[in-house]
This record gives structure tokens, C-alpha cells and sequence, in this order.
């Protein structure tokens, strides 16, 4: 028990006094950088709010954010300066700001990028898993401050385009992939130093530099590689049905001279008006280059939509391939139908009344001719007696 109070009173006031050293020494804000190190990131946490801090070199010179050296990356957001130098001078460094007590200035040295090897021989359309991993002397990079902020980018250049020509317009480089070790997507881990992706190669087949690369100026690193692009190993065709009991028809085909026969598997996934998801999945036979898959008509008016991914395996290298199936919308309109009987009730009437009005018109004529010879009678009657009327009486023969 006296052991034990003779250490408490010797050594807590020892270790305290270290502490106050060390955090005196960051209140200080200088480092020291050694002659040996040719790249070094200083991690600056700043007080809130205050402005990016000013860097001065052993010789005096100041840098800021806005103000540096071109071996310099500088990125400054709120609350963090994250400053690269490649080949720095060697002595004591000093950040002048409202840095912060609490975590002060961390120190990076020998950052390397590390990154998967592409295969030579892609396909357009073709969805692959890639890494890049981030180290400190070969060892996995843990700082999670640091990783955070890095950003990196998969870009393709065609290969008639210089990768150090910015200004390079036709043809533009394409951003295949963005991804950051931040857990989420094809990342597993976050803050391990691993970055994943999924690649979608779609872009037009061809050769093409490729280049990996951080991108919003956390540190300069770029990695690169050469591949070429070839034209998709499947082929997608969608059959729509426009009749309630004929199935949708999604047929799936492969080249067999590139593509192992029977590898061929596929994944759907179909929406349709008032019903939920469904999944529809299925394999090749052993024989089989291609593959049929269906889904009934439920014939409800409405958008709908299919997606999916088809996996074959590659003959030549027999490298398992995924491609994307992307999203295709369509409609299902109600057929327009006719009452007939409507129609043909409306034809009839239409005779009818046709008829009607006929048979008026002919009995209109009928009694017009009858009053009409009547009176041609009437008259050829009292034209008779009128002349009859008017014959002279000496003109009469009185017989003796």
C-alpha cells in the first residue's frame, strides 16, 4: 500500500507535466521536417470561425490558401487545412491561425497511391468492383480526417488526347467513377484506407488512357494505366405485349465466340402499375448461349419499368464479367373497344327515319296528284257548260 502512494506521488505529477509539454508544443504550432522526407501533408484543425492558416517555411517565406508554391496542394474548408508539399525544406515549419488545441497539426509523410491493375481487355457496358488504397511507408493510411476529404476519380482519356492537356476539348475525357472511402456504395469499410467502386464502363469501344486520380486538391496522386474498350459481349431484346394474357419478353443472347456457353445467368427486376417489385432471375443450360425471361401482363394503365444485371464469363481470359441492364420504361395503354350494338341500334334508326320520311313523301305526292286531277276534272267540266251556254238559238234545228 506505501508502494502504491510513493508512485502516485513521484509519477502523476510527472506524467501531467509531459502533457502540459506536449500540448505547449502544439500551441506552438511548429513541426520540424527532416532532411530524408521528400513529401509531407500537414492536417490543420482550426477554431470555428476562423480563416485558413499561414504556413511559414524555415526560411521565413509565407504561404497561403489562396497564395503558394506550385509544389503545394492546399485544400482549405471549414474548420480543416489540408496542405501538401512535395520535396519541402528541411527544418522547423510554422502554422500561424486559430488552430486548434484540441487536435492541433497532424503530420503525413510519404503518401502513395496503390491502386487495382485494370484488365487490358474491357467491355462497354461492363460494371467491375476496383480498389485504390492509400499508405503511409507502406502502410495502410488510417487518419481519418485526412480520408474523409479525399476525393478520387476514375477518368478516361481516348488516346489520341494528352492526359497533361487540360485544355484537351475533343474528344473530352470521361468520369467513369467517383468514389471516396467513406463506407457507403461498393465501400466497405470506411476511414480504412480502402476506396471501392464499380466501375461502368460505358463508354465507346476504343483505346483509352486511364487515370486515377485525387481530384479536389487534397493531394496530388495520380495513377495510370492503358486499356482497350471492346463492344459488349451480350446483346438485349425487349418484347412488349399489348394483349393481357401474352407475356413481357426480355431475351438475353451472347456471342459464343467470346463468351463461355452455358455461363450465361441474368437478374431482373420489373415494376409494374399497383404491384410491388418483382424479382425474375434464371441461368443458362450447359448448352445454352442465351437466355428468355418473362413476366405476365397484369394489363393495369400505368408506367412501368425493367432493370437488371447479366453475367457471362469470358472465354479468353475467363474473367467473370457483370453488365449493367439499364432501365427501361414503358406503358401499358387500355385498348379503345366500340359498342357495335350502339352503332348498329343508331344505323337502324337512321334507316327507319329515312324510310319514314320517304313514305310521307310519297304519300305528299300521291294526294298532290289526286287533288290536282280533281281539279283539272272540275275545270274541263265547267269549261263544257260554259260553252254550251253561249250557242246561238237560231243554230237550233226545230224539227217540223
Amino acid at each position: 500500500m506505501l508502494r502504491r502512494l510513493w508512485v502516485l506521488i513521484f509519477y502523476v505529477p510527472l506524467c501531467a507535466w509531459a502533457q502540459t509539454e506536449t500540448r505547449l508544443t502544439w500551441l506552438d504550432n511548429r513541426f520540424r521536417v527532416d532532411p530524408e522526407i521528400e513529401q509531407i501533408t500537414f492536417i490543420v484543425a482550426r477554431e470555428q470561425p476562423s480563416q485558413s492558416v499561414v504556413l511559414v517555411a524555415p526560411n521565413g517565406r509565407k504561404y497561403y490558401a489562396d497564395r503558394h508554391a506550385k509544389t503545394m496542394s492546399w485544400y482549405s474548408d471549414k474548420g480543416m487545412d489540408i496542405i501538401s508539399i512535395d520535396y519541402p525544406m528541411a527544418g522547423p515549419w510554422q502554422a500561424l491561425g486559430k488552430v486548434s488545441s484540441n487536435n492541433g497539426i497532424k503530420i503525413v509523410s510519404n503518401i502513395e497511391l496503390d491502386v487495382d491493375q485494370l484488365p487490358t481487355q474491357l467491355y462497354q457496358t461492363e460494371v467491375l468492383k476496383f480498389r485504390a488504397r492509400l499508405t503511409q511507408n507502406k502502410q495502410p493510411l488510417l487518419l481519418r480526417d485526412f480520408l474523409e476529404r479525399v476525393q478520387l476519380e476514375v477518368i478516361f482519356y481516348p488516346i489520341n488526347v494528352d492526359v497533361g492537356d487540360v485544355s484537351a476539348k475533343d474528344p473530352a475525357p470521361i468520369v467513369v467513377g467517383t468514389f471516396a472511402d467513406n463506407g457507403q456504395g461498393y465501400d466497405e469499410i470506411g476511414g480504412d484506407g480502402v476506396f471501392t467502386v464499380a466501375l461502368d464502363v460505358d463508354v465507346v469501344p476504343g483505346k483509352y488512357r486511364v487515370k486515377i486520380a485525387s481530384t479536389n486538391g487534397v493531394f496530388e496522386r495520380a495513377v495510370e494505366q492503358t486499356v482497350l474498350v471492346y463492344p459488349s459481349l451480350i446483346t438485349t431484346t425487349f418484347i412488349q405485349s399489348h394483349q393481357p394474357l401474352v407475356s413481357h419478353v426480355v431475351k438475353i443472347a451472347t456471342n459464343d465466340d467470346q463468351a463461355v456457353v452455358g455461363s450465361l445467368a441474368a437478374y431482373l427486376r420489373v415494376k409494374q402499375p399497383h404491384r410491388q417489385p418483382q424479382i425474375i432471375q434464371t441461368s443458362a443450360q450447359p448448352q445454352q448461349s442465351q437466355l428468355t425471361l418473362k413476366w405476365s401482363n397484369n394489363s393495369q394503365v400505368g408506367k412501368a419499368w425493367w432493370r437488371g444485371w447479366a453475367y457471362v464469363t469470358d472465354t479468353l481470359t475467363q474473367r467473370e464479367l457483370v453488365f449493367r441492364l439499364a432501365k427501361q420504361h414503358y406503358t401499358y395503354i387500355a385498348p379503345v373497344t366500340v359498342d357495335t350494338s350502339s352503332v348498329l341500334a343508331k344505323r337502324q334508326r337512321e334507316q327507319q327515319l329515312a324510310a319514314e320520311k320517304t313514305e310521307q313523301l310519297q304519300q305528299r305526292l300521291l294526294w298532290l296528284g289526286g287533288a290536282n286531277l280533281i281539279v283539272m276534272i272540275s275545270v274541263m267540266g265547267w269549261l263544257l257548260l260554259w260553252r254550251r251556254k253561249r250557242v246561238p238559238k237560231s243554230d237550233l234545228v226545230i224539227p217540223k
